[in-house]
C-alpha cells in the first residue's frame, strides 16, 4: 500500500512539472519577440531622383522690324503656336510708304552730292597740274635768266681783267689810269658774284614753289563717308520694300511658340526685339530643380525618364544635357534634358525619373534590417541556444561594412555574412543581442 502511494505521489509531481514546463512556455511565447528574416543575396544597388519640371524653348528667336515702324495690329498673343510665314503683327502701310520716299530722296540727293564732290576734285586736281606746269616753266626761265646774268657778268669781268693786265704791260701809262682800271674790275666781280647769287636765290624760289604745287592735298574721306550713307540707304530701303511686299506683315521665320510680346498696338518699333519665339525646329528642354545632395546620382548623360500625367505621356530613354548650380538657391542644382522635337510642348508639366544602377553585389539586405551604435553598423541574425526548457532562438548582432545604400536596401562587405544566415529585418517588439525570439508563423 505504501509503495502504491508512493507511485501516485510521483505521478502527481511530474504531472505538475510538465504542466508548470507548458505553462512557462506558453508564457514566453507571450513575452518574446516575433520576428521576420531574410537571407542575404545578390543585388543591384538602384538609386532613383524625382522632380518635377517644366518644357520649356529650347533656343528663342527674337522677331525685329525695320526702327520707326508704327504698329497698327498684333495678331498674337504670348503661347500662341505659330508656324513659318504665319502673320504675327502688322505696320502701318502709310507710315511705311513715306519712310521708302524719304529714302528714294535721301539716295538722289546723296547722288548730287557726290556729283557735287566729284566735280570740286576735278577742279582741284587741274588747279594743281596747272600750279605744277607754270612752277616748272619759272623754274627754267629762273635758270635760263640766270645764266644769261651770270654769262653776260662773267663776260664784263673778264674784259676788265684784260684791260688792267694791258696797263701793267704798257708801263708808260698814267697812275690815275691804274686806279680806274682797279675799280672797273672790282666792280665788274661783284656784279659777276652778285649774279651767281641772284641766279642761286631764284632757281631756290622755283624748286619751292614746284614742291609747294606737288604736295599732296590732306586726305579728304567726304565723297568715301557718302558712298557709305548710300549703302546704308540703300539696305534700308530693301528692307523697307521687302516689308511693304509682305504688305506690312510681319511673319514668323520659324514654327514656334510665342513666349515673350514687347509691343503694343500704336507703338514704334525700336531696335529692341517685337517679340520672341521658342524655336520648335530645335526640339524643347525640359528643366527642374533638385536638392544639391542628389548631384553624386545625376551626371551627365544619365538615363532619365519623363512622365506627364495630364496627358498620359512617358517619354523614355532621354539623357541629362547638364547639371548646374542654380544662381539664385546654392542648395539647389538645375538639371537639364533635350527633348527630341515634338515629344512635349512649351509649358507642359512633367515628372523626372534618374535611376542609376550600381553594380552586382554579393551580401544584401533590406534596410529595415541595418542598424547603427557610435559611427558602427549592425544587423541581428538568429541563433539556436540550449536552455533549461530546450533550444531557443536568441538574436545575435554582427558588425558590418556598408558599401552602398539606398531607400530599400544595403550592400554590405562580402564575408559580413553567409548566404545560409537568418537576417532580422522586423520584430514584434525591441530586441537586443542575445534578446529570445521567435519566428513568425504566417
Amino acid at each position: 500500500m505504501k509503495g502504491k502511494k508512493m507511485l501516485k505521489l510521483l505521478g502527481r509531481f511530474l504531472i505538475f512539472m510538465l504542466a508548470c514546463t507548458m505553462l512557462s512556455r506558453a508564457s514566453a511565447s507571450l513575452t518574446v519577440a516575433v520576428v521576420q528574416t531574410t537571407s542575404p543575396g545578390k543585388m543591384v544597388i538602384s538609386h532613383r531622383v524625382f522632380a518635377a519640371g517644366k518644357v520649356e524653348g529650347n533656343q528663342e528667336r527674337a522677331v525685329s522690324a525695320q526702327a520707326g515702324q508704327k504698329i497698327s495690329q498684333i495678331f498674337v498673343q504670348e503661347g500662341d503656336l505659330v508656324n513659318p510665314k504665319d502673320a504675327l503683327l502688322q505696320v502701318d502701310l502709310q507710315t511705311l510708304r513715306e519712310q521708302i520716299a524719304a529714302c528714294d530722296q535721301g539716295l538722289e540727293k546723296i547722288e548730287l552730292e557726290l556729283a557735287d564732290l566729284e566735280s570740286a576734285r576735278n577742279i582741284q586736281e587741274e588747279k594743281r597740274e596747272l600750279a605744277i606746269r607754270r612752277a616748272q616753266e619759272d623754274y627754267q626761265t629762273a635758270a635760263a635768266k640766270g645764266d644769261q646774268a651770270i654769262s653776260w657778268a662773267a663776260y664784263e669781268r673778264d674784259q676788265a681783267a684784260a684791260k688792267l693786265k694791258e696797263y701793267y704791260q704798257n708801263t708808260e701809262l698814267e697812275q690815275e689810269e691804274e686806279d680806274a682800271l682797279i675799280q672797273e674790275f672790282n666792280a665788274a666781280q661783284k656784279a659777276y658774284e652778285e649774279a651767281v647769287a641772284a641766279r642761286e636765290a631764284d632757281i631756290q624760289a622755283a624748286v619751292r614753289a614746284m614742291e609747294d604745287a606737288q604736295e599732296k592735298e590732306p586726305a579728304d574721306s567726304s565723297a568715301q563717308l557718302k558712298k557709305i550713307e548710300a549703302k546704308e540707304k540703300q539696305v534700308q530701303r530693301r528692307k523697307l520694300k521687302k516689308l511693304e511686299k509682305a504688305e506690312g506683315k510681319i511673319l514668323s521665320p520659324v514654327k514656334g511658340t510665342v513666349t515673350k510680346l514687347n509691343v503694343s498696338v500704336g507703338e514704334w518699333t525700336t531696335e529692341t526685339p517685337l517679340l520672341l519665339l521658342a524655336d520648335l525646329t530645335t526640339g524643347c528642354k525640359f528643366t527642374a530643380q533638385v536638392e544639391q545632395e542628389q548631384e553624386q546620382y545625376l551626371e551627365k548623360d544619365a538615363p532619365v525618364t519623363l512622365t506627364n500625367e495630364r496627358k498620359k505621356l512617358r517619354v523614355e530613354n532621354l539623357k541629362i544635357h547638364s547639371v548646374e548650380a542654380n544662381s539664385e538657391d546654392s542648395s539647389l542644382l538645375d538639371v537639364c534634358v533635350y527633348l527630341p522635337a515634338d515629344t512635349m510642348s512649351i509649358g507642359d508639366s512633367a515628372e523626372m525619373t534618374v535611376e542609376q544602377k550600381s553594380q552586382t553585389y554579393n551580401t544584401c539586405v533590406p534596410i529595415q534590417a541595418l542598424h547603427e551604435a557610435s559611427g558602427q553598423y549592425f544587423v541581428y541574425v538568429i541563433q539556436e541556444k540550449d536552455t533549461i526548457l530546450g533550444e531557443q532562438l536568441t538574436a545575435r548582432s554582427v558588425k558590418v561594412t556598408v558599401q552602398e545604400q539606398n531607400e530599400t536596401y544595403a550592400a554590405l562587405d562580402d564575408g559580413c555574412l553567409s548566404s545560409s544566415q537568418k537576417v532580422i529585418t522586423d520584430s514584434s517588439k525591441g530586441i537586443d543581442e542575445g534578446s529570445p525570439v521567435r519566428l513568425d508563423a504566417s
